[in-house]
């Protein structure tokens, strides 16, 4: 994440929490970047120089005039900055800092095959009792595991899978 990414993400984020309205303006954002990153061609439309700048403003203002204005008016700066690029970084430090004042804990399960309900919801009950936070666990598949699971949060990942054995494994032996 840039330095601009994170100044960006941080001050809209502060708007919004000294407003009450984090919940309200982290869906818009989070709308309007799933539309960006889904819609790639938009995004060049609304930064396309060759468009006068009322024009490419009103075309916000048209795809998302039911988002919180915070955000409307965000995205509008982004626009006049040609920085509409940098709205994936700036959700996501938006959205990390509003999960670090709800205490909400972001954890990715990684593993071969999908967990079943009840493992997910005993990874996520166990994950809160030593934390202290409310854990949003998702599951990510990668074969490549080949068994168990890798959990990442925090910058730390915890590698309890079959691969994560082996490799530790093949260090040690090749270190004797």
């Amino acid at each position: 994440m840039t330095a601009a990414e994170k100044e960006y993400g941080s001050a809209l984020y502060a708007l919004a929490a000294e407003e009450h309205c984090e919940e309200e303006a982290l869906k818009g954002l989070s709308l309007a970047a799933e539309a960006f990153r889904s819609q790639p061609e938009y995004r060049r439309l609304v930064q396309n120089p060759a468009l006068p700048a009322a024009e490419r403003l009103g075309l916000l203002d048209e795809a998302f005039g039911g988002v919180h204005p915070y955000v409307l008016n965000f995205l509008k700066i982004l626009c006049e900055k040609s920085a509409l690029g940098l709205l994936d970084g700036c959700f996501a430090q938006y959205r990390a800092l509003h999960y670090e004042a709800k205490g909400i804990l972001p954890v990715e399960a990684v593993s071969a095959v999908p967990m079943a309900p009840e493992q997910l919801n005993a990874l996520q009950k166990k994950l809160e009792g030593q934390t202290g936070m409310t854990v949003l666990l998702e599951n990510r598949l990668d074969p490549l595991v080949l068994g168990g699971v890798k959990l990442r949060y925090s910058g730390k990942e915890l590698d309890g899978t079959a691969s994560g054995r082996l490799a530790a494994l093949r260090r040690v032996l090749l270190n004797a």
